[in-house]
């Protein structure tokens, strides 16, 4: 079954200077509930305060029941946490670069 939720979360992805988002947490893990929340953490060194105020902004508007938590990775984080969502993180999203040959 297709989870319509990350494809909203990869379309507002999409407006942004946002290089890669991780879906990371029990949902990534697969032993989720029905209750369970979707933590996702968004990699993006270009993104300005308004940017990911902006992007949390439409994340919240996502119909959805659920929960979304939003990390912006960066150098303030723990090097823990920020290992663990790597271990076990799923790539929901990823920018695309063109490259010229």
């Amino acid at each position: 079954m297709k989870d319509y939720v990350l494809v909203d979360i990869r379309g507002v992805a999409t407006k942004y200077k946002i290089e890669k988002i991780i879906l990371f947490g029990s949902r990534a893990r697969g032993d989720y509930s029905t209750v369970s929340d979707y933590d996702i953490a968004v990699f993006g060194n270009g993104l300005s305060s308004m940017d990911k105020a902006l992007f949390c902004s439409e994340i919240e508007e996502i119909n959805t029941l659920k929960k979304i938590d939003v990390v912006f990775i960066d150098e303030s984080l723990d090097d823990k946490f920020i290992e663990n969502v790597m271990r076990e993180g799923v790539t929901i999203y990823e920018q695309t670069r063109n490259k010229i040959d």
